[in-house]
């Protein structure tokens, strides 16, 4: 029986047949059927930048009468939000309009976007002494969602060095301001200049 004020009738047994000796009067009592409690919680999670979403997961406790409600669980997050918490929301779905029945008590989760790896690389190369320093090249590897990162590189070696190994050191260009959103590691080439 749903939520709501019920009649308790009395009724009297008379196996010896007396109550003709009585005036009856008879007054009812009230049962209060009132709301159950209903907490649904949704889990935690974690996930890099740029990757989907994973499957959301939650608990739903304290239903009765083996009622027909569920509970989904989403967040506003997108495969494009930047690093940071965001809200995993549960709803219930209510199909046979149970709900009015049950005081209900939700409970956000959190989805942990956490930075992505992205690791930049020189190519090594090679010139003689005296000659000018020719165009560096390099590798980016984990940019997501398209981000507009891109990488230069350069040396201290100017014509006149000396014979010897320098560094070519990548320099990340982030007109986005994307960055934030990644872990980056560096790697150094080696720009030697032999002998002319």
């Amino acid at each position: 029986s749903p939520v709501g004020p019920y009649p308790i009738s009395p009724a009297l047994a008379d196996p010896g047949a007396r109550l003709g000796n009585y005036t009856v009067s008879s007054t009812n009592g009230t049962l209060n059927v009132t709301a159950a409690s209903l907490s649904v919680a949704a889990n935690n999670a974690a996930r890099t930048y740029g990757a989907t979403n994973p499957a959301f997961s939650g608990t739903i406790a304290g239903i009765q009468n083996n009622d027909d409600i569920t509970a989904t669980y989403s967040t506003t997050a997108t495969v494009a939000s930047p690093v940071g918490p965001y809200p995993i929301s549960p709803a219930l779905a209510d199909p046979g309009a149970r709900l009015g029945n049950y005081t209900v008590s939700s409970t956000n989760g959190t989805l942990n976007v956490t930075a992505a790896s992205l690791s930049v690389a020189a190519n090594n190369a090679a010139r003689t002494y005296g000659a000018t320093n020719p165009v560096f090249s390099g590798t980016i590897a984990g940019i997501q969602n398209n981000d507009d990162i891109t990488a230069s590189y350069s040396t201290t070696a100017t014509v006149s060095s000396p014979v010897g190994p320098y560094p070519i050191t990548p320099a990340l260009a982030d007109p986005g301001v994307k960055l934030g959103n990644y872990t980056v590691s560096s790697t150094n080439g080696t720009l030697n200049v032999t002998a002319a």
